[in-house]
């Protein structure tokens, strides 16, 4: 089984930054920052036999994570400014 391991970072850089910011944290948004975040980063597939150190680093790589923050909050402020829930509240 191959996974994507771009998502992993995505999906826990996005938590951090939902923690520390003004957010909506509905489901679509948080689809929507994530697949911006993802179309905007390029894929790394791991086979579920290659080695775990691997892995492991690349999901610490120090660099990758800011590289990852910066598209989630491309991505984040895309969202906002485009929120949905914004048209629902004011009608």
């Amino acid at each position: 089984m191959i996974k994507n391991y771009m998502e992993i970072i995505v999906s826990e850089v996005l938590d951090e930054v939902i923690k520390n910011y003004d957010i909506c944290k509905c489901e679509d948004c948080i689809d929507d920052i994530k697949s911006i975040a993802l179309n905007n980063l390029s894929p790394v597939y791991f086979l579920a036999s290659d080695d775990e150190g691997e892995k492991k680093a690349f999901l610490l790589d120090r660099q990758r994570r800011i590289s990852v923050l910066a598209k989630v909050a491309e991505a984040a402020e895309i969202v906002i400014n485009n929120d949905h829930n914004k048209n629902k509240n004011e009608g």
